[in-house]
C-alpha cells in the first residue's frame, strides 16, 4: 500500500499545532481537554508511525535515474 507522504505530514502539522493550541487554551471541563488532547496525541502518533514506514517503503524503492 503507497502511503501519501504530503497528506500524512499535513495531518500530522495541523493535529500538532491544534494539540498546542488546545494545551495552552482554558477549558471549563478539564475532561473534554484531556480527552481532546488524547485524541489528537494518537493521531499525531499514528502519523509518526505512517511516516516512518513510508520512509521505510521509500528506501527499499529502487531511485529513479533520469535520462537526459
Amino acid at each position: 500500500m503507497k502511503i501519501n507522504k504530503d497528506l500524512v505530514d499535513a495531518v500530522m502539522m495541523v493535529s500538532f499545532i491544534i494539540l498546542v493550541l488546545i494545551g495552552t487554551t482554558d477549558f471549563e471541563n478539564a475532561i473534554v481537554k484531556d480527552v481532546t488532547m488524547g485524541a489528537l496525541g494518537l493521531l499525531t502518533v499514528g502519523m509518526v508511525v505512517l511516516r516512518a514506514i513510508q520512509l521505510r517503503q521509500a528506501a527499499k524503492e529502487p531511485k529513479e535515474e533520469y535520462e537526459y
